[in-house]
């Protein structure tokens, strides 16, 4: 057996090595993913965390593997498996130490959008704009929050290029302040054009882009109904994405994926092979609208198109194995190290709640605590946790829109996603990328 990702220190000292017992029956944990490989099985705990891969003479008698109780892969017959995450996640949790500072900001620049799609879950929403005297202020709340940790900022709207001048104003005050920062952004990516790219990449530090794309040409320009006229925003939109990944800037393009464009999504994934190639700077994925999402027929072919994604050979990083135990959910209910900023100043938790349950402003050291602790509210266990593989990795908040409810579908995304990702970490390892100097055989 050879160790691929090692436990988690902090695992070790939680709970340590599992002691053997004479003559008890094992059987693996409700946690462990099995993912067969050319050289063996990889085997990965989503408790623990850790992954092994085992020899095929190995992997053909499982339980005869005493290092996998060792490390808590093989697990009494009777053992509660929930029960003992519950009591890790408690243990993690008074462990952890306090957030000192806060590097993680999503940054609406506006509200308002350039772009007009009918599934918009800000639909309705006013729009705000940023000020240059509130950018200021927001220069100064993050040199004051920040310790001395690199920030990192999240751009989002509505549009934020819409307000392109707030990310200028911001990006150059935090440079003159001397504040090391990197950033990202949720974008359509029309806006762009090639001065936008070089300060994008020069002032902004811009790392990523998340561009939706929602079909072929005459699709996606009726979906995303934009304000213009008489513009071929397919094709703006493309020739923007090549200009971010010739700069160097990593794009990220989603399909977002319907009953009403799935039909055409293989055409659109070999179009942007024929556009771009095997280009690494470009990962392709797919998603499922939220109101289809959970349909079984439409996911079906949503696997079908991510492996036809594979085959084209695009970047596909998109999901990274957990390195350690889960404590919260997202920034929504972290330790406070992440925040949004709305484009008046306000404070919240969520880029879903763009105009409601602020815990503060800018301009006040002030918090409502009763708001943070709303945002931490859990949803109460369902019948299916107890057999969920993904259940230590799965937090679920009252106040989330995106994960109100469990599917069989949501299972088999996760063990999908899980999968691609342990074959890329195994990848890393035969590369010597892995950076995990303990790895071992045992």
């Amino acid at each position: 057996m050879q160790v691929i990702i090692p436990t988690p220190l902090q695992y070790e000292q939680i709970v340590g090595r599992q002691k053997r017992v004479d003559g008890e029956h094992y059987r693996l944990m409700t946690y462990v993913v099995q993912q067969p490989v050319t050289d063996g099985l990889l085997l990965y705990n989503t408790l623990t965390c850790s992954m092994v891969l085992l020899q095929p003479d190995e992997a053909a008698d499982l339980t005869a593997q005493r290092e996998l109780i060792d490390r808590w892969f093989l697990v009494p017959q009777e053992n509660d498996d929930q029960k003992l995450c519950h009591q890790i996640r408690q243990m993690a949790a008074l462990l952890k130490p306090a957030a000192k500072a806060i590097t993680g900001y999503t940054i609406l620049t506006t509200t308002g959008c350039n772009a007009r799609c009918f599934y918009c879950f800000e639909k309705g929403t006013k729009p705000v704009t940023m000020t240059s005297e509130t950018a200021s202020k927001v220069v100064r709340y993050i040199v004051a929050h920040r310790g001395s940790e690199t920030v990192h900022i999240s751009w989002f709207g509505g549009e934020p290029l819409v307000n392109a001048k707030a990310i200028d104003q911001i990006c150059t005050e935090l440079s003159q302040q001397g504040v090391p920062f990197r950033s990202g952004m949720i974008s359509n990516g029309y806006l762009f054009d090639a001065d936008k790219v070089q300060r994008a990449k020069d002032l902004w530090q811009l790392q990523l882009v998340q561009i939706t794309l929602d079909g072929t040409a005459q699709t996606y320009n009726r979906v995303k109904d934009y304000v213009y006229r008489n513009v071929n925003a397919f094709e703006r939109v493309l020739q923007n994405i090549g200009l971010l990944i010739a700069a160097g800037i990593r794009v990220k393009t989603r399909l977002n994926v319907g009953k009403h464009n799935i039909g055409e999504m293989a055409e659109l994934v070999q179009l942007l092979h024929q556009r771009f190639g095997a280009d690494e700077r470009l990962s392709v994925y797919s998603a499922g609208l939220l109101d289809e999402e959970h349909n079984a027929e439409l996911f079906a072919r949503r696997m079908q198109l991510e492996q036809q994604i594979a085959a084209y050979g695009f970047a596909r990083k998109l999901y990274d194995l957990p390195k350690d135990i889960r404590l919260d959910c997202c920034m929504a209910d972290d330790d406070g190290s992440r925040v949004v900023i709305a484009p008046d100043g306000h404070l919240g938790k969520c880029h879903h709640y763009l105009d409601r349950e602020f815990f503060g402003h800018i301009d006040s050291e002030e918090r409502n605590e009763a708001i943070l602790r709303k945002f931490k509210e859990r949803r109460a266990d369902i019948e299916a946790c107890v057999t969920c593989f993904y259940y230590p990795q799965c937090i679920r908040l009252v106040m989330c829109h995106t994960d109100t409810i469990c599917t069989s579908v949501k299972q088999q995304e996760h063990l999908y996603n899980m999968r691609e990702a342990m074959k890329y970490e195994y990848e890393r390892y035969l590369k010597n990328e892995n950076h995990y100097p303990d790895s071992i055989n045992v």
